[in-house]
């Protein structure tokens, strides 16, 4: 039966770490943490686990202390967590399925992280050790990012913050896929002072990236997505500008630009670069979607109505599409 060693960063996590472990420890043959300078109760709290633990002096690098982690790593395949994530025990069944079915060509699976983002889950949290609450509830961000692949293979992670093995895994030529399973990121939970604190470490070292690499998208985009977090709507344009002249298919990035109008109140730049993002995008309904809700804000009913038809044909099951083309048809009607 293939082998799991579950892989983790630390630092000051006694508040998550305990129902981390918890929540994969049936299904993980080892635990390795790197520990980048606790103050608390965290390393009591591991060795709780048997977890093997290591101190790795921190460099503003969130990768180098990733690829600490695995290193360490003694078995077949390595799972990723941080210690404000959890997993539910149904997909724990499935995790196990996967790699034990594996095709030997994929070396790796994106799990959908859900990052919460609303105080009901703290009672969720406290209250239902199963997280039958959570799974059900619309509040969150989701994204897709390889967090279970194989061991010794050569692979690490890439860049000092967001870091990802998906980078490597597409340098080797390997290939990767999608599994149905969750990683519930309880992130935003945590005490205000830790988040305000992650977020100052975040931006500093978003902007040494972007020193060293200043022609990268990904470094931009970053940065342009850390000046909007803070209202600085000049410099998110500027930064998100940077990313769409290097790279104009990188994520939505005219989407964002467009967003950005929408809250400065200039719809005709928002339609502007809605047109652009429909147009580097041509597959995705979402720029498409949110053009018709300019235009249905503008009072354009027919030229909406015909953007949602259109992507309707496209993607009869989108439920953000059809919400829409309901509403315009209502509204239309009123005139």
């Amino acid at each position: 039966m293939p082998t799991i060693s579950l892989c983790m960063i630390t630092k000051n996590e006694e508040v998550f770490l305990e129902q981390c472990l918890n929540s994969v420890k049936d299904i993980v043959d080892e635990i390795i943490i790197v520990d980048t300078g606790s103050e608390d109760k965290t390393l009591e709290i591991a060795k709780k686990f048997s977890a093997k633990m290591f101190h790795f002096k921190w460099i503003d690098d969130f990768s180098a202390a990733r690829n600490e982690s695995i290193k360490h790593a003694t078995k077949d395949w390595i799972l990723v967590l941080d210690a404000d994530e959890v997993i539910e025990k149904n997909d724990l069944r499935k995790i196990k399925n996967e790699i034990e079915n594996a095709d030997n060509g994929i070396v790796g699976f994106t799990i959908e992280q859900r990052s919460y983002i609303n105080d009901f889950f703290e009672g969720a949290l406290k209250n239902d050790s199963d997280f039958s609450l959570v799974k059900d509830c619309q509040f969150y961000i989701s994204h897709h990012l390889v967090r279970l692949f194989r061991n010794k293979l050569g692979l690490y992670f890439k860049h000092r913050v967001h870091e990802l093995i998906e980078d490597s895994i597409i340098e080797k030529n390997m290939e990767y896929k999608k599994i149905d399973v969750v990683l519930h990121h309880f992130g935003s939970l945590k005490d205000a002072k830790l988040i305000s604190g992650k977020t100052v470490q975040y931006s500093k070292i978003i902007l040494k990236q972007l020193e060293e690499d200043p022609k990268s998208d990904r470094y931009n985009y970053q940065a342009a997505r850390m000046h909007l977090g803070r209202s600085d709507f000049g410099n998110a344009l500027k930064y998100f500008g940077k990313t769409a002249k290097i790279n104009p298919n990188y994520k939505l990035v005219f989407s964002e630009i467009a967003k950005i109008y929408l809250q400065m109140n200039d719809k005709n730049r928002a339609i502007e670069y809605y047109k652009k993002s429909m147009k580097y995008n041509p597959d995705n309904p979402s720029p498409a979607n949110n053009l018709a809700v300019v235009y249905m804000s503008t009072g354009k009913f027919e030229q909406a109505k015909k953007i949602l038809e259109e992507q309707l044909k496209k993607h009869p099951d989108n439920k953000a599409l059809r919400y829409n083309y309901d509403k315009v048809l209502k509204m239309g009607d009123k005139v």
